[in-house]
Order: structure tokens, then C-alpha cells, then sequence
């Protein structure tokens, strides 16, 4: 009624629909992979190349290589990515790499820090208690902090292990 009160006054009244907004959110996918390298022939040359790490005997390295991807509309923050160490692994030294902070643990996850901070006590033969710090082989996790991962953008991160 109102409406066409205002229609005879000469003032036209459109109804702009709106679609309902989806809130803006970051949306973050993680996707890993286990590989390892192998050498193969390709015509007179020997090339190495990266394969799913299947059947990997002790001694041989295995690389995981996480890719994310933010697939929502809005930057996604200090993005985690955190995986255990798979056991009958050793960490390699130095092979962690990606964006961000790159931290580690020797407690499964409880807490983390860099290589230098990792610390343990222990007693000597002595009964003292000593310091000490964890060399890569106690290492059980790895954490990637990444500040910030803009809408519609990727990275990679990874490490490579030692199958014991």
C-alpha cells in the first residue's frame, strides 16, 4: 500500500536484491607428498628423478613436500603446518625449508623450538644431572609458522628424512 501511495506521488521505489554475502574467510588446504628419487635411463643420458616413496630401504631418503593453498577470500594468518616425524626416520639436517618459522620438537609435540633450544637432561655416570642438546635423531616433529598466505596463492614446505 505504501508503495503505491509513493507511486502516485511520482516517486518510484526500486527493491535492490541483495545477494546474502559470504562472510570473507581464509580457507586453507594442505596437501602432502612422500616421494623419493630414483635414477632412470632416458636415452643415453641418466637422469634422476622423484617418485612415491614406496618399499624404502634403510639408508635411503624420503622427501615430504607439503603444498598449501588458500582458497577462501581473505588472507589466512599464521598458517601451521605440523607433522610428525615419521618413526624409523631420521631428520636430515638442515633439509627443512618453505616460508615462515620452521621449529622442531623432541617431545612429540608438546613444545617447540629451534635445534639450538632443544635441550634435554640427563645424568652422567656420575649422578650429576647434565644438560644436553637433542641431535636431529630425537627430533619426533616439525612445525612451519607462516605469517600470512594471501587469497588465491600457494607455497610449498618440506623436509627429507633417513629411513633407519
Amino acid at each position: 500500500m505504501f508503495k503505491k501511495h509513493l507511486a502516485k506521488l511520482g516517486i518510484v521505489v526500486a527493491l535492490a536484491v541483495i545477494p546474502h554475502l559470504a562472510l570473507a574467510k581464509p580457507l586453507v588446504n594442505i596437501s602432502v607428498k612422500a616421494e623419493m628419487e630414483v635414477v632412470v635411463k632416458s636415452g643415453d643420458k641418466k637422469v634422476t628423478k622423484r617418485v612415491p616413496a614406496k618399499n624404502v630401504s634403510p639408508g635411503k631418503s624420503v622427501f615430504y613436500t607439503f603444498t598449501y593453498r588458500n582458497d577462501g577470500n581473505e588472507q589466512a594468518t599464521n598458517v601451521v603446518i605440523d607433522n610428525p616425524i615419521p618413526a624409523g626416520a631420521t631428520y636430515l639436517p638442515g633439509s627443512a625449508h618453505g616460508e615462515g618459522d620452521i621449529t622442531f620438537s623432541i617431545d612429540h609435540g608438546k613444545s617447540y623450538g629451534k635445534p639450538a633450544l632443544l635441550t634435554y637432561e640427563v645424568r652422567d655416570e656420575h649422578g650429576k644431572t647434565v644438560k644436553r642438546v637433542a641431535s636431529p635423531d630425537e627430533y619426533t616433529n616439525i612445525r612451519w609458522v607462516i605469517p600470512a598466505v594471501e587469497a588465491g596463492t600457494q607455497g610449498t614446505a618440506g623436509y627429507q628424512v633417513i629411513i633407519k
